[in-house]
């Protein structure tokens, strides 16, 4: 996450939609970074509400000041990228403290099922919509940008900071092709239907 209230945004860290990326470019622009640990660098919108919206606030930042934005990413998209994030060679090592994780040796249906299942380790990755889900009765966040047109996000911040810049590529996963049977992606949609709303109001649509 970063908070730039001096250039009037903040920042949600989407996992798996280009946060590293655009943190990494607009770093030196912030006054507040979270980064590092996913609990910090992943902070959902609602956390930043609770904690760090009235800090804000207190500083003579109010939340009218300053809009909140993010990347959000096609939902199936988003799993297969979690999918082949997760088959890196390193977790295939049984003496990776993270090695539940490893997804390598299941298909991207197999993976799918699991994370509508919710039981086992390796399909933990949470809902992309919980991440910009406001809290109860309290604002939403101001632009959603659809991951794939990452370019609108970062000609938006550019406005913000007053400089051109480009931004790299990083925590690039594997390559795996997949398919998903007629029937396995369609209870998927459904299950994404709280995603799916999101992305299709994104802008970049």
């Amino acid at each position: 996450m970063l908070v730039s209230p001096t250039r009037g945004f903040v920042f949600l860290a989407v996992p798996k939609a280009a946060s590293t990326a655009i943190e990494e470019t607009f770093l030196p622009h912030s006054q507040i970074v979270l980064r590092g640990n996913p609990k910090f660098k992943h902070a959902t919108y609602a956390q930043f509400q609770r904690f760090l919206q009235p800090f804000l606030a207190a500083q003579g930042f109010p939340r009218d000041s300053y809009e909140v934005v993010c990347a959000f990413r096609e939902p199936v998209d988003w799993l297969a990228s979690w999918w082949r994030y997760r088959s890196r060679e390193e977790l295939a090592d049984p003496s990776n403290p993270i090695h539940r994780n490893y997804t390598g040796h299941v298909s991207f249906e197999q993976f799918v099922r699991a994370y509508m299942e919710g039981k086992e380790q390796f399909a933990r990755v949470g809902r992309q919509f919980r991440f910009v889900q406001p809290r109860p009765g309290e604002r939403g966040v101001d632009r959603i940008f659809r991951y794939e047109r990452i370019d609108l996000l970062v000609e938006y911040l550019c406005e913000k900071v007053g400089e051109e810049v480009e931004i790299g590529v990083s925590n690039v996963s594997p390559k795996r092709s997949f398919d998903l049977s007629e029937e396995c992606e369609r209870d998927l949609r459904e299950f994404l239907e709280p995603e799916y709303l999101i992305y299709e109001q994104a802008i970049g649509g």
